[in-house]
């Protein structure tokens, strides 16, 4: 079987926590799951494409992101580890989900009467304020690795939404909460780059299958075969962050183009269109680097 190490190694050594219990943990992991869900590629970003955009596909993502969250919230809300403020905040972020979730189809409804896309954005707009403050009161007892802080900022409150009502509304706050949410995104992900299984992954990958002792250094063959390995997994993992880094560096440039748009007076239709980013690459990114961070426990048990 191929030992998968990459850079879930670095995140689960910034992600150590003092002992908690198995409930605890999945209450964490509950919480990450709403998060991207809510945000980046998730429920908010397919939402506000929908609105810019007559494509019914947003709607339904949007949809099956919003059901998503509520089956989670629902789990929560079962259970008994939640404290009385933490009750309160996931009740404020339940509101504002099944909230998203009606308002789909009035935009559809919107949407055959031929109305303007700015005039659909200011009849169906949402008052985030609550949820945003639910989600930062849900998190606060927990530390969270930078991957995790990366889908954080991108997301839900975040860049993604600050960046897409910034198209429809123009409004200088969403540019200036858009632009700190971006270089927020860029610091973590400068911090990753950083780490010497990206910055020289053959070296590391060296000094990993050594410490690991699980190959004999004795038999070259099989010690390099394994070094090439994990090498290449290393530079898998380098690949994965530099497309959530150009993605995001995109969205910051972007940023300059939507207010000279703006001072040009055009319209949202317009400025979507000139300002639209190829998003695969960085969901992907954020998919790969996810998966080698839950592959960590049973690695760093192996002997």
């Amino acid at each position: 079987m191929k030992i998968r190490f990459g850079v879930s190694i670095v995140f689960a050594c910034l992600a150590l926590l003092p002992a908690v219990s198995t409930q605890a943990a999945e209450v964490r992991d509950e919480l990450a799951q709403i998060v991207r869900l809510m945000g980046y590629g998730g429920g908010i970003h397919n939402f506000k494409n929908y609105v810019l955009r007559d494509r019914e596909e947003y709607s339904s993502a949007a949809r099956a992101d919003f059901a998503r969250i509520l089956d989670v919230i629902a789990g929560l809300e079962r259970g008994d580890e939640l404290n009385a403020a933490e009750q309160q905040a996931l009740k404020a972020v339940k509101t504002v989900v099944e909230s998203y979730a009606t308002t789909l189809d009035w935009i559809a409804d919107l949407r055959k009467k031929e109305w303007r896309i700015e005039d659909i954005d200011r009849v169906v707009i949402i008052d985030d304020t609550t949820a945003v403050q639910g989600l930062d009161t849900l998190r606060a007892r927990w530390t969270w690795t930078d991957l995790e802080e990366i889908e954080f900022q991108f997301g839900y409150g975040k860049a993604i939404h600050n960046f897409k009502n910034y198209v429809l509304r123009g409004r200088e706050k969403y540019h200036t909460e858009a632009l700190q949410n971006l270089l927020a995104v860029e610091s973590l992900v400068a911090n990753l780059h950083g780490q010497p299984e990206l910055t020289n992954p053959q070296t590391a990958a060296q000094k990993l299958v050594t410490a690991k002792g699980a190959v004999d250094p004795t038999d070259t063959v099989a010690f390099d075969k394994a070094v090439q390995e994990i090498t290449h997994l290393f530079r898998e993992d380098r690949a994965a962050l530099e497309n959530v880094e150009r993605t995001a560096r995109a969205y910051r440039d972007h940023l300059g183009l939507i207010e000279r748009l703006i001072g040009m007076q055009r319209s949202v239709r317009q400025i979507d269109l000139a300002v639209k980013i190829n998003d695969g690459p960085a969901k992907a990114g954020l998919v790969h680097l996810r998966g080698q961070s839950a592959d960590i426990t049973a690695l760093r048990s192996k002997p």
